[in-house]
């Protein structure tokens, strides 16, 4: 729906949260703001008022995913080129396509998640 509803308006407000990411790089603290800006405004781009109410429960989601993300020792900036990906096809109306490259770069946070919490238990093993 975002690829098809999206206004000029919010392509501009979803690069700017991009080229925000990309300036701050792997700054943990610093990303997070502009990446939960960047899918708040996909949500939003929908159209769907209840889709777009859900922006503030997937902020707690996010928020906790960036703050768990932040031991990632691969950092922020390996995700940039998907979250780029979903912007252009956004922008080029390909709804298909944006999903896919949604999806993935969902699947890719979910694995820096799991890779961080475990990180986090071997050094809680290895301190006791």
């Amino acid at each position: 729906l975002a690829a098809k509803r999206a206004t000029p308006a919010q392509l501009a407000d979803l690069n700017a949260a991009l080229a925000e990411m990309e300036a701050v790089g792997d700054d943990g603290d610093r990303f997070a703001k502009p990446d939960l800006i960047f899918h708040q405004t996909i949500l939003r781009m929908t159209g769907n008022e209840l889709i777009g109410s859900l922006a503030a429960l997937v902020e707690t989601a996010l928020m906790m995913s960036f703050r768990l993300s932040n031991d990632n020792p691969e950092g922020q900036r390996h995700s940039l080129p998907l979250h780029r990906e979903v912007a252009e096809k956004i922008a080029a109306g390909d709804g298909s396509g944006a999903q896919q490259a949604l999806l993935v770069l969902i699947d890719n946070a979910e694995e820096d998640v799991r890779r961080s919490v475990e990180n986090r238990n071997r050094r809680r093993k290895e301190q006791r």
